[in-house]
């Protein structure tokens, strides 16, 4: 076997494992904010809300693309240079940097309006 395989997949298997993992979290987290806990303003609960739901979409969009990455690779060429094609809404194609970046960015900002929708 082929060892850059070998750790090109080991590696796309702790993606999948972390964006997983990632967006269980998230989710738990959205319900956490949306089942009523008190907040400053509502404004700031809805932007919670929405950057967490957000990133929920942004995850479940690289736990998606990881099997093309999978397939579309060649052998020493990084993970996250692969570009896989796919058919929505016609002919598209994306890199995990795409999905992984906007996800752990929205749920971070939604962490943090919801700390802010905390404070008094």
């Amino acid at each position: 076997m082929n060892t850059a395989t070998d750790a090109q997949t080991k590696a796309l298997e702790f993606v999948h494992q972390a964006s997983l993992f990632t967006a269980i979290i998230t989710i738990a987290l959205l319900a956490w904010v949306a089942s009523g806990v008190e907040f400053s303003s509502d404004g700031l609960r809805f932007g919670a809300m929405g950057c967490l739901t957000a990133s929920i979409v942004f995850g479940l969009a690289t736990l998606a693309l990881i099997p093309l990455v999978a397939e579309a690779r060649r052998p020493g060429q990084s993970n996250f240079e692969v570009a896989p094609t796919f058919h929505l809404f016609g002919r598209r194609s994306a890199r995990l940097k795409a999905t992984m970046l906007p996800q752990y960015a929205l749920l971070l900002a939604g962490i943090i309006l919801y700390v802010v929708g905390m404070v008094d």
